[in-house]
């Protein structure tokens, strides 16, 4: 672990399962694919994102970690959050996450990308990893299971931006270790390659994800039909 040779041998206070779960989204990015308008505040199908993250949350608490210089208007466009971070420094999702889980109550952590859109939060319990097919276009490829070519879509597994974390010890120390030993932005891929020796982390199916993280994929986001 970069920064954190000595990681491996401290510690760790046994997670709570008492407290509720909390859920951060990670927010704080320039959004420079976007125009610099804040992920939360761009629309999805008719919708402002923060509104699609508002249903997804139900009654869960809710936090958003954004720039300070969209600090406002995202307090002013979406009231229902319960609290608003700021966090200005270009150290990637692991430095906004640090922030967030810093200075959030206790209890298991959801983590959710502010361009990850979902009909539901999952509320699984437990350390995971939300993971769906990624997004692709048709080509054709070898289908091992098959054992020959065939043209489709491939189905390939990726993160698609919705975590859960229990060992909240863990994950701060981890996100400050990591921040101490890079001068670039640190990744959520590194987080998780530091937690999961330490705190397994399970991959769990997320149904429905659609991606909002370019003006192209916001045209291909589709609307959630109501039951």
């Amino acid at each position: 672990l970069r920064g954190a040779p000595d990681l491996a041998l401290r510690p760790f206070r046994k997670p709570s399962s008492r407290e509720p779960t909390v859920i951060v989204i990670l927010a704080a990015g320039k959004a420079t694919r976007l125009g610099g308008v804040n992920k939360l505040l761009v629309e999805a199908a008719g919708l402002p994102v923060h509104e699609w993250h508002r249903r997804a949350a139900g009654d869960q608490a809710t936090y958003a970690v954004v720039r300070g210089e969209h600090e406002k208007a995202v307090l002013s466009a979406a009231p229902w959050l319960t609290g608003v971070i700021p966090h200005d420094e270009a150290d990637g999702p692991s430095g906004a996450l640090l922030s967030a889980s810093t200075g959030l109550p206790g209890g298991d952590l959801t983590v959710l990308f502010a361009d990850t859109l979902l009909p539901q939060v999952p509320t699984q319990h437990g350390d995971w990893v939300g993971v769906a097919p990624a997004p692709w276009r048709i080509w054709d490829y070898y289908e091992h299971a098959e054992g020959g070519w065939t043209r489709g879509v491939p189905q390939v597994l990726v993160c698609c931006g919705v975590y859960r974390f229990t060992n909240r010890e863990l994950l701060n120390d981890i996100c400050y270790d990591l921040k101490l030993g890079s001068t670039n932005e640190v990744h959520m891929a590194d987080v998780l390659r530091s937690y999961a020796p330490h705190q397994p982390l399970t991959e769990l199916i997320v149904t429905g994800w659609q991606d909002a993280g370019d003006p192209d994929a916001l045209k291909r986001v589709q609307p959630i039909k109501e039951t």
